[in-house]
């Protein structure tokens, strides 16, 4: 009786791999500074994606489904950071970021619209020989909206504004662009090329490509760099992601900058 039951649940499964409604996106990253201030720096991500359309997976690879069936959607996002110091001559320090986004992607035939908007807080402490010194929160709003289009189904261009507005004068209007190209090669074989930068009083881009050597399992690598005006921060990464079935993937990055390493582990999840 329970192997029945299991084969009829691993029937139900396949069943219902080859389309699904939404997605749960979750990661953990540990960054590690080359400094003797840092202690330990942890961030968490979460996002849920719901689609207005089932996606199917039957053609291309699996990470870019949605994509390459221009599935319309609506998406949540959380991401949670903690920050700690050494102990410094009596100080320490932390920072904790709690940030929410909440989006839309539409596809209307070859035209393309991305809204975005994220509330975010920021808790900095510190003490001194056990003292609280400062206990200040820092609140942010965040914003993004692009427009695009697709000359052949595979490609999107889109341009639009990437911004925030913090407490104070803290604030920065962008230019954003964005591209991405799935391109299918021999034996089943795919390639994904992709960029997005944002360009005001800071600037930053990032450049990825990633090589899918069937449906499942892909090798990738991304360049970031990031210009304040003053000076410019760059950092590499390598990533990979596998499915083990249609519906569920766990993938990893590695990357490196100045003075910096980090280390993510990430999982999707669709039904």
């Amino acid at each position: 009786m329970k192997k029945t039951l299991l084969a009829l649940g691993l029937a139900v499964i396949a069943s219902s791999s080859f389309a699904y409604d939404a997605q749960i996106d979750a990661g953990y990253t540990y960054t590690d500074w080359d400094d003797n201030i840092t202690d330990t720096d942890n961030t968490l991500n979460l996002k849920g994606t719901f689609y207005f359309d089932s996606v199917q997976t039957d053609k291309g690879p699996l990470n870019e489904a949605a994509f390459l069936g221009h599935n319309s959607n609506a998406y949540l996002g959380y991401s949670y950071n903690n920050w700690e110091s050494n102990e410094v001559l009596g100080y320490e320090g932390e920072t904790e970021t709690h940030h929410l986004t909440a989006g839309i992607e539409y596809f209307v035939d070859q035209f393309y619209i991305n809204g975005e908007i994220g509330f975010g807080q920021q808790n900095d402490k510190a003490t001194e020989y056990g003292q609280t010194i400062y206990d200040e929160d820092y609140d942010v709003t965040t914003y993004r909206a692009l427009v695009g289009y697709l000359p052949v189904s595979n490609l999107l261009l889109a341009a639009g504004i990437d911004g925030y507005k913090g407490d104070g004068d803290d604030e920065d209007n962008r230019f954003a662009v964005k591209a991405k190209y799935v391109a299918p090669l021999n034996n089943g074989q795919y390639i994904n090329l992709e960029a997005d930068g944002a360009f005001g009083d800071v600037d930053s881009a990032t450049i990825g490509a990633d090589y899918y050597f069937d449906q499942a399992f892909s090798i990738g690598a991304a360049y970031n760099i990031v210009d304040d005006g003053e000076e410019d921060t760059d950092f590499f990464s390598i990533r990979s992601k596998y499915f083990l079935n249609p519906n569920l993937a766990i993938g990893g990055q590695v990357g490196f900058g100045d003075d910096v390493q980090a280390f993510n582990i990430n999982a999707t999840f669709r039904f």
